[in-house]
């Protein structure tokens, strides 16, 4: 435990140094106030309505929250905000199948006194199928912006939790001022995964199985007894009020979906067994290794939204007298990481229909790791479907959102180019109407230095910089120093207690917003923090996520005088 509480607090540590971005954007109505009108016409766009058809020269005309016209010979309204579009692209906005986007982690439920292992109590052995994740939702996530600004508008959301969590809903990734603005549909799917109770039952995966089973069939029971005495009451017992059968009646009538977040090919496996053995309607989400799984896929026809959290590729050991058995395990690294990066395309090829997961996903790599699979061979119109009309499809929104076309929702992505493409940006958003304004300059090309030493557009983050992080443990202090190298920042995190300093990776320095991730060795697995903040002047202000914890926490940093 020692050990762990050390780690935790390393870790924690990392992020306060790690002095990042939270995604800010320009609204069409920056000062508060309601926006002039709602209405608005973008003209003289290349827009590409659904995977595989474009149209050019084209306008997108949007009113109330939804798509009125589009089309190269649409009237415009007289009361709208006309916006040249002109070698713009618009598509229809991203669909996200499964994450924590929007939810706030509860408190872990304390472990009780008198535990009885082998029949824990419901929320410590996390079996609350009753809760929703609208309790969980909170408007002021960060990652509803940084979502956003990466071309998302609708995601699942799914609440936290171990075994059976209780049931996601589909948001609109808008601002809002209370979460019942932001849901789109309540409690699409009942969400499932393999979590155990923390020593008590159920603890490991047959444990878990065996549990599943015996929830679905109490609740055939009670729902037939329920149904029996609703029908004619005389002479039954009246039926008992359990909250968790209860929360099986619209699975048991295939009138609600399970969806299960299953990574590995063992996982997706065991819920596929257990849908054969009860009958349920099933979804999977975050799937890593669909490459072990097509046929199983393609005979059985489950939704599928594979993960859009990649591994990073391994890298070579240089060494001259490297061992066969080290070379082997080289080789068998990197074809592991290939059919993951590959595991789209061989799904394409296949013919299945798939979605994307954001969920374990940094919002900052999502592009980037979409591009990974393209490389690949999965194909631009795929990988667009994946997020727009597979994903609808799957989640049944096909009829209100997916494409650019009259009369669905107004979620569209205003992009500089080509989305797929390395130096497409974000310029606009628009969610149900709403337009999100974005500072796309193109991609950043690195300046030289001039003599005075000013470092150009990153002058206002090079140099050393001291945080502070109140941790569980107490007040964690110490530097963080930036500097430009031969392709860009560079920088390095330390810290006054005389834990080793970290090295940032990935930075990104735009419109005052300072992302980066930090690479940990925790016991032989990698962690990645990822920090997002905003620069104003000589202060820092960001939150740090450490995704192996499901943790934000938020940091605090001054930049030393010269």
């Amino acid at each position: 435990m020692k050990r762990l509480n050390k780690l935790r607090l390393q870790l924690a540590i990392l992020f306060v140094l790690s002095m990042s971005h939270v995604m800010t954007f320009a609204q069409s109505d920056p000062t508060g106030e309601s926006p002039v009108t709602g209405t608005y016409a973008l003209t003289n766009a290349t827009v590409v309505t659904a995977p595989g058809s474009t149209l050019t020269e084209a306008t997108v005309v949007v009113r109330n929250g939804l798509i009125l016209n589009v089309g190269q010979n649409v009237s415009i309204p007289a009361n709208a905000e006309v916006i040249d579009a002109t070698d713009l692209y618009i598509y229809p906005a991203f669909i996200d199948g499964m994450s924590n986007t929007g939810a706030k982690r509860p408190d872990a439920p304390e472990r009780p006194r008198d535990l009885f292992t082998p029949d824990p109590p419901n929320e410590y052995a996390g079996i609350t199928p009753e809760n929703s994740v609208v309790a969980q939702l909170d408007v002021s996530d960060n990652g509803i912006g940084n979502m956003r600004k990466t071309g998302f508008a609708i995601s699942h959301t799914v609440p936290y939790g171990r075994m059976l969590p209780g049931s996601g809903s589909l948001i609109l990734l808008k601002d809002a001022d209370h979460p019942d603005e932001m849901i789109m549909a309540r409690d699409v799917a009942l969400y499932a995964q393999w979590v155990g109770a923390p020593g008590a039952y159920p603890g490991n995966i047959l444990g878990m199985m065996a549990k599943w089973r015996n929830l679905y069939r109490n609740a055939e029971l009670d729902k037939q007894h329920a149904d029996m005495y609703a029908e004619n009451p005389s002479g039954l017992p009246r039926p008992t009020s359990d909250r968790v059968s209860q929360a099986f009646y619209p699975v048991l009538t295939n009138n609600k979906p399970v969806m299960f977040d299953v990574s590995g090919m063992l996982d997706v496996r065991r819920a596929m067994r257990l849908q054969n053995d009860l009958g349920f309607t099933l979804m999977v989400a975050g799937v890593e290794q669909a490459f072990e799984l097509v046929d199983e896929f393609k005979t059985s026809g489950i939704p599928v939204f594979l993960s859009l959290d990649l591994p990073k590729e391994p890298k070579e050991i240089k060494s001259d007298d490297k061992s066969e058995e080290v070379a082997a395990l080289e080789a068998r690294r990197m074809e592991f990481y290939n059919k993951h990066v590959g595991q789209a395309a061989m799904l394409e090829e296949a013919g299945i229909k798939f979605g994307f997961s954001a969920k374990g996903a940094s919002a900052n790599n999502i592009m980037g790791n979409l591009r990974l699979m393209i490389g690949q061979g999965l194909s631009e119109d795929m990988a667009l479907a994946a997020l727009t009309t597979n994903a609808a499809q799957m989640l049944g929104i096909d009829q209100v959102t997916g494409t650019v076309e009259s009369g669905k929702l107004a979620n569209m992505i205003v992009s500089t180019a080509p989305i797929f493409s390395e130096d497409a940006q974000v310029k606009m958003m628009f969610i149900e109407g709403d337009k999100y304004e974005y500072d796309a300059k193109g991609k950043k090309v690195k300046e030289e230095s001039a003599s005075s030493g000013d470092a150009g557009a990153y002058a206002a983050v090079i140099g050393s910089w001291s945080y502070t992080f109140i941790t569980p443990q107490g007040e964690q202090v110490g530097k963080m120093i930036i500097k430009e190298g031969a392709e860009g920042l560079e920088g390095t995190f330390t810290s006054n207690d005389g834990s080793p300093d970290a090295p940032m990776n990935d930075i990104s320095f735009r419109d005052n917003q300072l992302i980066f991730n930090l690479d940990i060795d925790a016991g032989g697995q990698s962690i990645t923090l990822v920090v997002e903040g905003v620069v104003s002047g000589a202060n820092y202000d960001a939150s740090a996520t450490v995704e192996a914890f499901n943790v934000t926490l938020e940091i605090t940093a001054v930049k030393d005088e010269k």
